[in-house]
């Protein structure tokens, strides 16, 4: 069989288990089996599939009709240019947490020269790393309570060479007394679902990933709210709060941060214009 019949057969497969973007799963998957690039894969449709790597693929396509994300059938995920290794234990790194990091990034630039960043519940370091890349001069720290996170984590600190401190602990709490009114930028993307909405989720989330990354509690603002209990004794003047969260959250949260602190808050939209990121600058000194 060529390399086309291979594809068109995975992505009838993936397609009838539900998968609605089959035929680009089946392109990343056979990149994966045949160690090519996705590009390098579609110029080779009409060579034969090498009958070494057949059953390989066949292997990771059954995966992922079963629902398996992609991204732990490959084994990576691209998040801002970043190669990142995830698998089981760990939340993937979605599109709209670029926003998140996006905004965080802006916000360190701003600070100036060498910014203490935090970021918290940093899963396989995707934020950390990004600021890591694109504000090289920054202090990065992460935060992660789960071992098998944190182990994702270090992974993607060897794969990358970037410069960031990996810190065991339930959000700030595993930073070091010397940080406190000391850290520039605390960004985030905590669990915020509620529980009642977990059997609405796509079964890639279910049943894949952690649950813990994901639902908060029975109102979804659980960890948010414990968060914003401890930034207080930890950012300095002036410097900013991002926070990842679901869009009917946004309102509530933006108006919690003005009333206990926070100034020019904002919101910003993900790429399906949806209300993403919250974010607001630290001006209590009570």
């Amino acid at each position: 069989m060529t390399i086309a019949d291979e594809l068109a057969r995975a992505e009838a497969a993936l397609a009838a288990a539900g998968v609605e973007t089959a035929r680009h799963d089946a392109e990343w998957i056979a990149a994966a089996a045949l160690g090519e690039r996705r590009s390098g894969v579609l110029a080779k449709l009409r060579e034969p599939f090498p009958d070494g790597v057949a059953a390989r693929f066949h292997d990771l396509i059954a995966r992922r009709t079963n629902r398996e994300p992609l991204a732990y059938v490959i084994g990576t995920v691209n998040f801002r240019g970043l190669e990142l290794e995830v698998g089981p234990g760990v939340l993937v790194p979605r599109p709209e947490t670029e926003i998140t990091a996006e905004r965080a990034i802006a916000r360190a630039r701003e600070r100036g020269i060498r910014p203490t960043v935090v970021d918290v519940a940093a899963g396989c370091g995707a934020i950390a790393l990004s600021l890591a890349a694109e504000v090289p001069d920054a202090r990065i720290f992460a935060t992660e309570s789960s071992g098998a996170a944190r182990g994702w984590a270090l992974r993607n600190l060897a794969r990358t060479g970037l410069r960031c401190t990996l810190l065991p602990g339930d959000l700030l709490r595993g930073l070091h007394p010397a940080l406190g009114g000391n850290v520039d930028i605390i960004v985030s993307n905590p669990p915020y679902m509620p529980e009642d909405e977990l059997g609405e989720l796509q079964p890639e989330i279910r049943r894949y990933e952690p649950r813990d990354a994901v639902i908060a509690g029975p109102s979804g603002l659980e960890v948010i709210l414990a968060l914003l209990e401890q930034v207080p004794s930890w950012i300095a003047p002036g410097g900013w709060l991002v926070v990842e969260l679901a869009p009917s959250q946004a309102d509530r949260v933006s108006k919690l941060l003005q009333a206990i602190g926070y100034a020019d808050v904002r919101v910003t939209d993900d790429l399906a214009g949806r209300a993403r990121v919250v974010e607001g600058r630290w001006v209590h000194a009570g």
